[in-house]
């Protein structure tokens, strides 16, 4: 590295003795080696590298566009130290470009866009990002902006008023939403994004009603994205079930499981009965009883496959266990609903998703089955008090 530092200061000595203090190649030479410092993280000595360069600059252009861009590439090696010299650089470029272009130029937008983003990673500066970006917005627009930029632009404005100003953000994601549906753009993650920030929104602003399908059409959406990862397919689904809980109708729900990618599913099963466990929990014991229909007949309709096709699929839903119970449920001709509802009972449990060891009868709809908490007992199963009350 030192031999480095001293070929370049040997250069800039050999420049600056031939052409003298103010030549635009010694600002050149210094501002390179400038760079060559902050590529290296060594912000400290870049510095006054890049301060004799655009002195330089500045005495031969003045207020100028390559003064401008000058303070830009200083800025940004800026940006990367904990100094905060990037602030005051990027607004000393865009004071010259707006002199130079006027206060709608294009010229402007990178560097709006980078104070934006300077301010956006401070603690206090999501007003001043949010300013910035609505300038930038503003300006892209008049000059006839394409449709995805404006909606891309508009989302990233809306997530920053949304953990504040929520009332402000929704509706700018709306807008968004309506650019992708007037485009008939297909489902991606920015459809995802606005979508789930539209979510938080309502959430936020205690409105509601509308949630429900929102959410359903992101999960959609999400099915598509990723749907040769079927494992994070499944954690994406299963991560929206207490939202949909909370706000959502059964409907919402399960529609995101009828077609697609998660129609046959085994896990479908597991989803199902965890919506219905997460809707006890709230109260809703009507939708509850709905869900858990729909689980049964999920699961018989896993039961019912072919002897090799019901053991992958029964592996599926119980990964590893393998012992004479689960065996004997994959080859039984004709599963009982008995074993549906165990079954329903230990899904819906959640983390111990194991099959039950025995498997006395239980009609659906019993007590035991519309109260899937995990703290029910099968009839069989002698209460705690029964016991004696004593430790081993």
């Amino acid at each position: 590295m030192s031999s480095a530092i001293e070929q370049k200061l040997a250069e800039i000595a050999r420049l600056e003795s031939e052409f003298g203090p103010h030549d635009l190649g010694l600002a050149d030479a210094l501002e390179d080696f400038a760079l060559w410092y902050a590529d290296n993280r060594i912000y400290s000595g870049a510095e006054p590298y890049f301060r004799r360069s655009l002195e330089i600059r500045e005495h031969i252009f003045g207020a100028d566009i390559a003064v401008a861009d000058a303070l830009e590439r200083w800025a940004k090696c800026a940006e990367r130290s904990d100094k905060g010299d990037a602030q005051t650089l990027f607004s000393r470029s865009l004071a010259i470009r707006e002199s130079l272009a006027g206060p709608m130029s294009l010229d402007l937008v990178p560097c709006l866009d980078a104070l934006a983003g300077w301010y956006q990673r401070q603690f206090f500066g999501r007003d001043q990002a949010v300013s910035y970006f609505r300038r930038s917005l503003e300006i892209v627009e008049s000059h006839g902006a394409a449709p995805a930029e404006v909606a891309c632009r508009v989302l990233n404005i809306s997530r920053l008023l949304l953990p504040g100003r929520p009332a402000e953000a929704e509706p700018l994601l709306r807008r968004a939403l309506a650019i992708h549906d007037e485009q008939h753009a297909p489902d991606d993650a920015e459809l995802v994004a606005t979508l789930d920030a539209l979510v938080g929104t309502l959430i936020a602003t205690g409105r509601h009603d509308d949630i429900g399908p929102l959410i359903a059409r992101s999960l959609n959406a999400k099915a598509v994205l990723i749907a040769d990862q079927p494992a994070k397919l499944f954690e994406v689904f299963e991560a929206a079930i207490e939202t949909f809980a909370t706000y959502g109708r059964v409907e919402d729900f399960t529609s995101t499981l009828r077609g697609g990618v998660v129609d046959k599913w085994p896990h479908q099963v597991k989803l199902l009965l965890r919506f219905a466990h997460r809707l006890l929990q709230h109260g809703r014991e009507a939708d509850m009883n709905e869900v858990v229909r729909l689980g049964v007949g999920a699961l018989q309709e896993t039961l019912s496959l072919e002897e090799d096709d019901r053991f992958d699929a029964l592996w599926e839903l119980w990964p590893g266990f393998s012992d004479d119970d689960f065996r004997q449920m994959s080859e039984a001709s004709g599963p009982g609903i008995d074993r549906v509802a165990h079954a329903l009972g230990s899904i819906a449990a959640g983390d111990s998703i194991t099959p039950p060891r025995r498997w006395s009868p239980i009609v659906p709809g019993d007590k035991e089955i519309i109260e899937i908490d995990g703290s029910e007992r099968s009839p069989d199963d002698p209460d705690d008090e029964d016991k004696g009350g004593e430790s081993p």
